[in-house]
């Protein structure tokens, strides 16, 4: 395959990869069932702020770019600044999504359907956008860049950038609305299935291969 046609199929995998992690994310806050930890501080901010939850995610993006700046201690760092139009793609397609994509949210089986086909289309989108080697999501990058910073498995870093999500995320509902929003069984289930699944997705690729 020529080099130009190569990087076109390259760009094109990575962009359905953010297409399918905001659908993920669309589908997550629909089932009302919870919301991920790494959306729950956006979606918490929308009941308190004139933003859309997609703008609101975009925000939520830039901050972990400056945090990565911070850690790295660099500002012009070009892997770092390649991912602030990711975070505003994000929010676009993100605010697209959840115009369009309706259903009953009252209805338990259409809810517990959206969880497991969130968590399915999340898993498939990284898959998508770490195989093409790209760009990095912001939150993303800022915990691959902490983990460098203090030397500590990526996983674990993970596993407490999400616990700190739901955390302020919480400390955020109870300040702002009184009470704790978004915390849900699918806060839980996509913690723990959404990496499982990537890590399935990527073995049945290689059995495949």
């Amino acid at each position: 395959m020529e080099k130009g046609k190569k990087e076109s199929v390259r760009a094109a995998v990575y962009l359905s990869g953010i297409v399918m992690v905001s659908l993920g994310i669309i589908l997550c806050k629909k089932s009302n069932l919870g919301i991920s930890p790494i959306s729950s501080i956006p979606y918490v901010l929308e009941g308190t702020l004139p933003c859309t939850f997609g703008t609101l995610t975009m925000m939520f993006h830039m901050a972990n770019i400056i945090l990565q700046m911070i850690v790295v201690k660099k500002i012009r760092d070009i892997k770092i600044l390649l991912q602030v139009p990711v975070a505003f793609l994000f929010g676009q397609i993100i605010d697209f999504l959840q115009r369009v994509v309706v259903f009953d949210e009252t209805i338990l089986v259409y809810q517990v359907a959206a969880l497991v086909f969130s968590i399915i289309f999340t898993a498939l989108g990284m898959v998508c956008m770490i195989n093409m080697n790209l760009v990095q999501n912001p939150p993303d990058g800022f915990v691959r860049q902490l983990g460098q910073r203090i030397h500590v498995e990526l996983g674990k870093v993970k596993i407490y950038y999400d616990i700190s999500c739901v955390v302020i995320s919480a400390a955020l509902g109870f300040l702002c609305l009184h009470r704790i929003k978004g915390i849900g069984i699918a806060t839980l289930v996509s913690a723990v299935f959404v990496g499982k699944t990537v890590t399935w997705i990527k073995m049945a690729a290689l059995k495949k291969d």
